[in-house]
């Protein structure tokens, strides 16, 4: 019987022994990059995996069809995703709120993905210590007074 992380082998002797399990044909690549001990990234969280959230960002992909890092710097390149200005889960409040969105090309997102998690890392420490969200600093391109677009959802 195979189990999760080993295999149970039966010697010449009929004593048992335990090997790591082999990665299988049919396993899928999460299952592969485990056992091969490489980094499985976390599944989305529960808004993204959600028909709103797809709805709601191929709108904004067609409404913005250009990387707006990009276009800031003079650089004319298709955008391939829909970004949080104000990274999810700090904007869990205002998630679906079309002006805490940007399009982006991957190579961008992936960028300011790296710059979020030293951001997200520092709220959740202070939202530990009891600091109001209203204090930590913004994202340079959200602001209260940005001209609201109305949201078809």
């Amino acid at each position: 019987m195979i189990e999760k992380d080993k295999v149970r082998n039966t010697m010449l002797d009929g004593s048992l022994t335990h090997q790591r399990r082999q990665t299988l044909a049919w396993d899928s690549q999460t299952t592969r990059d485990r056992n091969a001990g490489r980094y499985i990234r976390e599944r989305s969280g529960a808004p993204y995996n959600t028909s709103r959230w797809h709805k709601l960002a191929k709108a904004f992909i067609e409404d913005h069809p250009l990387c707006e890092e990009c276009k800031r710097k003079g650089i004319l390149k298709a955008a391939e995703c829909v970004d949080h200005i104000d990274p999810w889960p700090i904007c869990e409040d205002y998630f679906f709120d079309r002006r805490n969105l940007q399009a982006l090309c991957n190579q961008c997102n992936i960028e300011k993905g790296n710059r979020d998690k030293t951001r997200i890392s520092e709220w959740r420490r202070q939202k530990g210590e009891g600091v109001k969200i209203s204090s930590l600093p913004r994202s340079d391109n959200h602001s209260p007074n940005r001209t609201t677009e109305r949201s078809v959802f």
